[in-house]
């Protein structure tokens, strides 16, 4: 068929399409769909569609391309929204990729019809015997959250369903069973009722119920103690630590309010981004956003854009069949975004009461959201500002690590020390690739005493995160994609004890100098790969970087105590010029390069002392010269 028959037998099916709301789907020569799309008038949204112009937009391509209409008529845009959706996802059409995931967003399975139930992520929702929570628009913050609470409730995390004896099957290279991370129902006799229990603790906390775990544990503790059972009640209290830890890191309880869910959006010139935040109980329990570049809404509406991430979040399409009884619904909503008004009575359709934000409270709830929205869009161009495309170093290792997203931050941490003296440690920042000199930290060990390498790496990680808030730390440079400890599995389980303990998580691993292999929690062998591969390279330089940095400081304070040493025993030098004399130039070598004039005018200090004070340093540096020869 030549171009100019296809077209007009296009025109000879617009003719024909009524002014109704609805789907349509357009095929190409192949009789393949290119694009669904829906539409409030079907005729005018089409017939836009192949109307010429000179741009490159998905029109063009589909007026170049297109060869056959199909309409489904439907009575309501919400119905035609629904469609639209399904007919997305069935077919996974080429044009719909530029603003739609093509895919429902991931779920948290709880396989509760097994005996031992497990959490695994999953965007298939058939097993009618499990609890579904989320749905979660970001995956890797899901997973983080996730890993967090199996570290003080070790339920499993399997994938595939447990009996006692898959220990030397399947389960036997598992690293949560092997560190003591779980309660190994695969290997030992494990008490059903005390493992479903700790399960409905897990669920309970991943739906924000943080006070009410709390209260219970307190009660079991109470018990244990009373029953004379000092081991379960020690356990109780540190458990019971840790979830006060969280809730002091959670935000402050919104008094006054009732459930509720906020929507709220935020733009820049090149971006817009819709957030939502769900309050229970008077606690932020939920929080998801999703961002687009402005140019890619293309010919679909703000409006529209909104009710599908909307579609996802709250899972409007859900059958009654699907088990999601543990996740509270939420019918009143408070939205503020552009096009609010096309969506409202499109919500309403759904059963969801859609309420004026009229109350002080309300309105600092919405101003809270469209705050999320700001930090997102911030976070984007801040990433794109500092990043740009990911470097061949940075994308490998992506790979090497099987990351969800390119490491762009790294941060990598370095102990050094002398006979357990002048104990000192070192944080470095490469930004995609490249160091980033702002982002560099050095530190004195405060707590451990003598040479305790393990313990000094937990005290250095916590004192660099301790006071990160919303993502920034007070020099509000961001959290690091990837944190890279000098050392084996023993430093890294003290580095990922820290974040634990200030409710961070963040990809970390070890990085063993000898054969160069990197050590991960979730994996019991050490990943050994070509030394010359780009990701490894990137991961030597971190280190090889963060270990010059240590050395430096670590030779500095040594240069300075043998400096404090050595004027000690200078006749004439008192504790205020020894003060100068140390701050001034803090090494003998420096010292030992200055005239006797100089360091007289400098300090103000007699010629002679001056002349005595280098004379001696010279001598020193010399004798320490001819040591080392």
């Amino acid at each position: 068929m030549s171009d100019d028959k296809r077209l007009q037998d296009i025109e000879r099916q617009l003719k024909t399409i009524p002014r109704k709301p609805g789907v349509y789907i357009i095929y190409d020569k192949r009789d393949e769909i290119i694009y669904i799309g829906k539409a409030k008038i079907l005729s005018n949204r089409l017939r836009s569609h192949f109307t010429k112009s000179n741009d490159f937009s998905k029109s063009r391509v589909i007026r170049e391309r297109g060869v056959k209409i199909e309409i489904h008529e439907v009575s309501s845009e919400n119905e035609a929204l629904l469609l639209e959706f399904n007919l997305i996802q069935e077919h996974q059409p080429p044009l719909n990729d530029k603003w739609k995931d093509g895919k429902t967003y991931p779920y948290l399975e709880v396989t509760t019809g097994e005996e031992f139930p497990r959490f695994e992520f999953t965007r298939e929702r058939t097993n009618k015997e499990s609890i579904f929570l989320g749905p979660y628009s970001n995956l890797g913050s899901a997973r983080r959250s996730l890993k967090y609470v199996l570290s003080m409730f070790p339920v499993a995390d399997c994938h595939k369903e447990i009996h006692l004896g898959d220990a030397s099957g399947w389960a036997k290279t598992c690293i949560r069973r092997r560190t003591r991370q779980c309660l190994r129902p695969c290997e030992i006799e494990v008490d059903v009722k005390d493992y479903r229990d700790q399960v409905d603790q897990v669920i309970k906390f991943l739906e924000g119920k943080v006070p009410q775990i709390a209260e219970s544990i307190e009660e079991t503790m109470k018990v244990h103690s009373d029953n004379l059972e000092f081991e379960k009640a020690a356990k109780d209290r540190d458990l019971l630590k840790s979830i006060h830890r969280t809730m002091e890191r959670q935000r402050v309880m919104i008094e006054g309010v009732e459930d509720v869910i906020v929507i709220a959006d935020a733009r820049n010139r090149r971006e817009s981004c819709v957030a939502l935040q769900k309050i229970v109980n008077g606690n932020v329990i939920r929080q998801e956003s999703q961002a687009i570049e402005r140019d890619e809404l293309e010919d679909a509406s703000w409006g529209d854009f909104v009710l599908n991430f909307l579609l996802n979040i709250l899972t409007l399409y859900d059958k009654p069949s699907v088990n999601r009884k543990t996740d509270k619904e939420v019918k009143s909503i408070i939205i503020k975004t552009v096009k609010s008004k096309e969506i409202i009575p499109r919500l309403e359709e759904f059963g969801f009461d859609i309420r004026e934000s009229e109350t002080e409270i309300d309105k600092q709830l919405v101003q809270m959201t469209k705050t999320h929205a700001k930090k997102i869009l911030q976070r984007r161009a801040l990433l794109r500002k500092e990043k740009g495309l990911p470097t061949t170093r940075v994308s490998d290792l992506q790979k090497v690590l099987q990351m969800e997203f390119p490491p762009f931050i790294i941060d990598t941490f370095d102990v050094s020390t002398l006979m357990g003296t002048h104990n000192v440690a070192s944080c470095v920042r490469f930004v995609n690739g490249r160091p980033l000199k702002k982002g560099y930290r050095r530190f004195k060990i405060r707590t451990v005493e003598g040479q305790d390498d393990f313990a000094s790496m937990e005290e250095v990680v916590f004192r660099r995160y301790r006071e990160v808030k919303d993502g920034f730390d007070p020099k509000g440079l961001p959290t690091p994609d990837l944190v890279v400890i000098d050392g084996g599995l023993e430093q890294l389980k003290r580095a990922t004890l820290s974040l634990q303990k200030i409710g961070l998580s963040i990809p970390t691993i070890g990085l063993a100098k000898k054969f160069e292999e990197i050590y991960q929690l979730e994996h019991e062998r050490p990943l050994q790969e070509n030394k010359m591969r780009p990701g490894l390279l990137l991961l030597r330089s971190c280190r090889d970087e963060a270990h010059r940095f240590a050395i430096t400081y670590h030779r500095k304070l040594r240069q300075k105590e043998n400096l404090r040493s050595l004027l000690d025993n200078i006749h004439g030098v008192g504790v205020k010029t020894r003060i100068k004399l140390l701050n001034r130039y803090g090494s003998i070598s420096i010292i030992a390069k200055q005239s006797s004039e100089t360091l007289a005018r400098q300090l103000r200090m007699n010629p002679k002392l001056a002349s005595r004070i280098i004379s001696i340093c010279r001598k020193y540096i010399t004798n320490d010269s001819d040591i080392r020869r």
